[in-house]
Parts: structure tokens; sequence; C-alpha cells
């Protein structure tokens, strides 16, 4: 009895939902459904609202519908800027270190305090040398015996008396004793029992490692000088910035102590190795320092513009970089764009320079590119890997 009435419940919900349907699919023949869409709101006042169209949505063109706008590929001129930092340094091959070369100890001291500016010829120390006075009296004792030897019928002696006047006039041109000195020595025969070492050039003394008393060690530098008439400027450049970076292009440096000077540099050498922490490589300029306005450790900005000629170019914004390829969208006609792969060149202040896949003068999508990428995907416009892609074909008018 129960399954009787079930079944009858059923037969009479099929009727009921049958009948609905029915009136529903009268009803929605008298309705107009273009006019239910596209019926103005007189009551919506806003100007912002789009006005209605007479033609149904799927007859509008996909430039309308995502507002694409479209930019020409063409050639120009490409200029790379690059901007970095830069320190200044000495140069190595200014710096010099002054040393002795036999023991001693300070007993003048000139030269007192680091920083100190010398001139060429200036004395900087006096050096007492125990092994300087025995080594001007065994130069005498030799002399005394070359001699009385010189006119001497033994050969053997003579010779004897040459080598060791020979040995004892080296032996203090070792030590840096002067010619002067030693036909001085030999004249007067007065011995001196110091030393005074004289500055090589005009510079300041960077570090001074001896004091009045010191003792002095052969071969240990006594003062570090360094000439600041040029300077070497330092500049980092990044990795990415490396491919256009040569030897003698002028750059522009720009130091905080003088604001508004442009002070003119030309690259001299980049060093052959990388800054593995910050990416970056040393490259050097020799900065012009006559009038000394400039100092070692300086902080500066420096520009370098380097022309890199004329070029096939698009904006970035205009193509679709995944890595792995390349698009851009051609517009093949009013509101229709076809994806193509395209080779890309040097990047430069915005632009991709083209290397193959279009021609100058065809017009491309320049925004919604991955709109446009997902409608080409979904319309199985890409070819699968390994397939040639046809370059589209250049109409000229």
């Amino acid at each position: 009895m129960k399954k009787k009435l079930f079944t009858a419940l059923i037969i009479i919900a099929s009727a009921v939902v049958g009948l609905l349907a029915g009136f529903i699919f009268k009803v929605y023949d008298k309705i107009n459904i273009e006019e239910l869409i596209y019926k103005e709101d007189k009551t919506v006042e806003s100007a912002n609202l789009p006005k209605p169209t007479p033609n149904p949505i799927s007859s509008l063109t996909v430039q309308q519908l995502l507002n694409i706008d479209t930019t020409v590929v063409r050639k120009m001129k490409l200029v790379k800027k690059i901007e970095t930092y830069a320190d200044l340094t000495h140069p190595e091959t200014d710096i010099k270190d002054i040393t002795f070369k036999i023991d001693g100890y300070v007993e003048e001291l000139y030269a007192d305090f680091t920083g100190e500016y010398v001139k060429k010829g200036q004395p900087l120390v006096k050096i007492y040398s125990p092994q300087l006075v025995s080594a001007q009296e065994e130069l005498l004792r030799a002399w005394d015996y070359y001699k009385k030897m010189k006119n001497s019928g033994d050969p053997i002696l003579k010779k004897s008396a040459e080598d060791f006047y020979e040995a004892s006039y080296k032996r203090l041109k070792y030590w840096d004793i002067t010619d002067q000195q030693i036909e001085n020595l030999k004249k007067t025969r007065k011995v001196f029992k110091t030393m005074t070492l004289y500055s090589p050039y005009d510079g300041w003394i960077m570090e001074k490692f001896v004091y009045l008393g010191s003792q002095v060690k052969a071969g240990k530098p006594l003062f570090r000088i360094a000439k600041h008439q040029n300077l070497w400027l330092m500049v980092k450049v990044y990795e990415k910035d490396l491919p256009f970076i040569k030897e003698g292009q002028i750059v522009d440096i720009y130091f905080d102590s003088y604001p508004g000077k442009v002070y003119k540099g030309k690259i001299d050498y980049l060093y052959p190795m990388m800054d593995f922490k910050n990416r970056t490589r040393d490259v050097r300029i020799i900065i012009d320092n006559k009038d000394y306005k400039l100092l070692p450790g300086m902080y500066s900005k420096v520009r370098v513009n380097i022309p890199l000629g004329k070029a096939l170019v698009l904006p970035d914004t205009a193509v679709i970089d995944t890595g792995k390829r390349q698009i851009v969208f051609w517009q093949k006609e009013k509101g229709v764009f076809e994806p193509v792969f395209v080779k890309l060149g040097r990047y430069v202040d915005g632009y991709y320079e083209i290397l193959g896949g279009l021609h100058e003068g065809m017009i491309v999508a320049n925004s919604a590119l991955f709109l446009l990428d997902a409608d080409a995907q979904l319309r199985g416009k890409y070819r699968k890997k390994g397939e040639k892609q046809e370059a589209p074909m250049m109409h000229h008018h």
C-alpha cells in the first residue's frame, strides 16, 4: 500500500514540473532578451557607465573588449645609461716604502707624524749604525792596500788587493751610499757614524713605523709615502652591466664634496675578478689630482652613457618573456592579434632589441598581453615544441 502511494506522488510531481516548464518556455518566447540586456536604465544618471550597444557582445572585436594599446616596431638609437658608485684610493704604483738595508737606531726623526706632507729630497730620518761605521773603516783599509799593491810585480797580490777594494766599495753601494759619499770618505778619511734617508718624491706620510730611538731592522719599512697627484677611482660595475663596459670609455664622476662639478675620467683597466658578495666587478679610472682637492677614501657616483647604434626595438611592455620563449602579439588586422615568437637582443632602458621574428613598421599589442596569451592558448595558436614558427608576411604599400 505504501509503495503504491509513493509511486503516485512521483507521478503527480513529474506532471507539475512539466506544466511549469511548458509555461516558462511560452513566456520566454514572448520576452525580447536583447531589450532586457541593452535597455538603458533611465534611473541611472552616472556618466561613467558605458552606453548600451545595439550589437551583441559576440560581434565586438578583441581590441574593443580589452581596450588594447598598440605600438609600432621601429628603429631607434640605443644609448645604455649605467649609474653606479666608486671609491677613491691610492695608486699602488705611487706608494713607496722607505727602508734601511742594515740594522741601526733612529738618532734623529725629521718626519715625525702620520699625514705630514714631505717634498722630494727632504730628510726623513737619521740612523746610527755600527755596521755602517765598520764598513767604512774596512773600505779605507782596502783603499790603502790597493794603492800599496797597485804597482806590485806580484800579480796575485795585486789581484787580491783589487778584489778586496772592489768588494768593500760594492758593500757600501748596496747600502745606498752614493759614489760621491764614498769619494769624500776616501779624501777626508772621516767616517760618518749616521746615514740620512731622504724622501724619493713629493707626497704624504701615510704610515710611520718608527720613533726617536727605535731600533731599525734591515729591510723593515720606516715610512710609507704616497703621492696624491693621480688617484685611482675604483668603480663597482654590476654583473648585468658588464657586457657594455670597455677600456677607454669616458665617464662622468660626481663627488658629494663638490656638488655641481663634473669630473671626467677614462676607464683604464677592468679587474679579472668578481666580488662574490655584491656581484660587482672593479673597474679602474685614473683621476688627475694636481690641485690636491680629492682625497683617498672619497665616495663618488659614476655615470656612463654608451651609444649602441641604431637597432630594431620594442618597449618591454609589448613583450612576454617567460625565459624559455619570447612572444609578441602582431596585429594581423584591425582587432585581430596573432602570437609571434621573437628573438631578443640587448635590453636598454625599457626597450628590447629585436633580432628576429618581426619587421620594421609592424603593429603589435602593447597591453593586455597575458589575456591575449591565455586566449591564444585556448585557441591552440602555439605550436608544439620543435615546430618552426612562420614569420608573418609584410604588406608594403
